[in-house]
């Protein structure tokens, strides 16, 4: 496997010390660095203005700019012409680009337009690339407890739609840009906007774009920001430096003519080559792109707080209920893994009984690519057929693909991130990863070759995107705070 030679095996639980390994949790950690004066009055504007700043998050908010519906197209307009109001008041320059067509009820219509904006062009200083959308998923309102377009404060949090994510972190950069104005101050990097209205809808239009833009918009950016993501838990805030890729198959079985065998039972023989009980992949040489861990690395997953393994230890598979907190966490985040599906039958008038499918979802990690891990994955199903002798029609293919995506959490762009957060929260934040597939900021990374930096600005109880989204009151506004916190730092620190 990938485990560190003498630091842990499959069948050891030895651990070490940062006195011994973890470089990066073994330097400085400090809970404390000082505020200088300049970030103090950020600090004092946002907490000057709250009433201000939550005002301007309900006007975006009861605006309902849900994607890819008809019926809302006119307020996912109203939604961008908002910011637009927003960039001029700020004095960013900016340009509305359209894309091309998608489909909306059997129609072509321009996909909503991309916006591009700039503020400050003084090449002495560093730049950043902020991504943010500002479209929303369309809200079951059966299964929310408030109005989703009106902003409900509840136990101190913060519900409706685009409260947690999109509209809110966009609010809140044009926020700390006002407060750097407003309170005399000069902003210590150049700032970019990408801003798109197609979020929940695959970003249709926005990869081809931004490799267009590629040489002149984004030839100066040195990093980029997304503000995505949750933390681990509720008490301590969060960096997220990497996610896994997916990797979505479809076998189907066909009974032929002069086929004696059951299609089902055929289906059962080739999964069970596939992986095994303990849902190891047994695909040849699946793993042999896995990149090695090492002990500084297990070091970082030891420094998680607020993740009790404890906790869901009884939720697990038996053959999972030893493993500690490291092993739990790279098993979602680090190694790769399967997730297989129920065999699907014909539920049709006809009760067709000589077709069956099966879907099953390979999650990928860094080093892994698409390409070789989807061929390995396809050859082995047909090696599989060919050495059963399985005698009816299989078909196996690829039904979608996402890359996985890692960054340094050495980086200038994390290290300036980390020291913001202490500034705000006296805490050093988690470095986590996510166990699901960030489609944007892979395509960002693919097109752009920068450092990116997603940034989650809420706790685990945010449901970004779902039903009931919130943001703890007090988190909506330090997130402000802590926009202000990273851009002066990210202008100090040197490359």
């Amino acid at each position: 496997m990938v485990y560190p030679h003498t630091f842990r095996t499959e069948h050891s639980e030895t651990k070490t010390t940062s006195a011994t390994y973890g470089e990066y949790y073994a330097r400085q950690i400090q809970k404390k660095i000082t505020i200088q004066p300049q970030l103090l009055k950020i600090f004092q504007y946002v907490d000057s203005n709250r009433n201000e700043i939550l005002k301007n998050l309900q006007n975006a908010v009861k605006i309902p700019s849900i994607s890819g519906e008809l019926k809302y197209r006119s307020d996912v307009h109203k939604m961008i012409k908002y910011t637009e109001d927003w960039l001029t008041k700020l004095g960013v320059k900016y340009e509305c680009f359209n894309v091309g067509f998608h489909e909306l009820e059997g129609k072509k219509y321009h996909i909503p337009s991309i916006i591009l904006g700039s503020i400050g062009n003084d090449y002495s200083k560093k730049t950043v690339c902020v991504y943010g959308w500002l479209d929303v998923k369309h809200p079951d309102k059966t299964k929310w407890n408030t109005d989703p377009w009106d902003v409900t404060e509840i136990h101190k949090r913060l519900y409706g739609c685009g409260t947690s994510a999109g509209k809110s972190t966009l609010i809140s950069w044009f926020t700390a840009i006002k407060a750097f104005q407003n309170s005399n101050l000069d902003l210590p990097v150049n700032i970019k906007f990408v801003i798109e209205s197609m979020h929940y809808q695959e970003s249709q239009g926005l990869e081809a774009f931004l490799a267009l833009r590629r040489q002149d918009f984004f030839f100066n950016v040195n990093y980029v920001v997304v503000c995505d993501s949750e933390w681990i838990g509720e008490k301590y805030p969060c960096l997220t430096y990497g996610s896994v890729g997916m990797l979505h198959f479809k076998v189907t079985i066909e009974k032929s003519k002069d086929s004696h065998t059951d299609i089902k039972d055929n289906m059962i023989k080739i999964f069970e080559r596939i992986h095994d009980e303990k849902d190891n992949i047994l695909i040849p040489k699946f793993n042999d792109y896995v990149q090695q861990i090492t002990p500084d690395e297990e070091q970082v997953y030891e420094a998680i707080r607020d993740f009790d393994v404890e906790e869901i230890r009884d939720t697990l598979p038996e053959y999972k209920r030893k493993w500690d907190k490291v092993k739990v966490l790279m098993h979602f985040w680090r190694l790769p893994s399967i997730l297989v599906n129920d065999i699907e039958e014909c539920t049709c008038e006809k009760q067709d009984k000589t077709k069956i499918k099966r879907h099953f979802i390979i999650k990928i990690v860094p080093r892994q690519i698409v390409e070789k891990s989807t061929q390995l994955t396809l050859q082995h199903i047909n090696n599989v057929c060919k050495e059963l002798k399985i005698d009816n029609k299989v078909d196996a293919e690829l039904v979608s693909a996402s890359r996985p995506w890692i960054e340094d959490i050495r980086s200038p762009n994390y290290e300036a991130a980390r020291r913001a957060t202490i500034q705000v929260y006296k805490e050093d934040p988690n470095m986590i990863r996510e166990d699901r597939d960030l489609k944007v900021v892979t395509m960002l990374n693919r097109i752009l070759e920068k450092s990116i930096l997603v940034w989650p600005t809420g706790d685990c109880m945010i449901n970004s995107g779902g039903n009931n989204e919130n943001i703890l009151k007090k988190h909506y506004y330090e997130g402000i705070k802590l926009m202000g916190a990273y851009l002066f730092q990210i202008s100090y620190i040197k490359d």
